[in-house]
């Protein structure tokens, strides 16, 4: 027994038709690719926030050396 909320009405998905289920069926599908795509927005926001502390330490420490070298 599942139970689907739609504006705060309950309905039991075993009185759904077949083509109801579809639909139930089509929305799990689409909930699950939303939530997976965020995670994968996540981790690409993740990767180039990390990415790009690294160009600033890199390049930090390149402008390090040079200032080294003039002295």
């Amino acid at each position: 027994m599942t139970i689907v909320t739609l504006d705060d009405k309950e309905y039991d998905t075993k009185d759904f038709s077949a083509d109801q289920q579809q639909i139930v069926n089509i929305l799990n599908v689409g909930t699950n690719s939303v939530a997976m795509l965020d995670h994968m927005l996540q981790c690409v926001k993740a990767i180039q926030q990390m990415k790009t502390t690294e160009l600033k330490s890199s390049l930090e420490a390149t402008d390090d050396a040079q200032s080294e070298l003039k002295l």
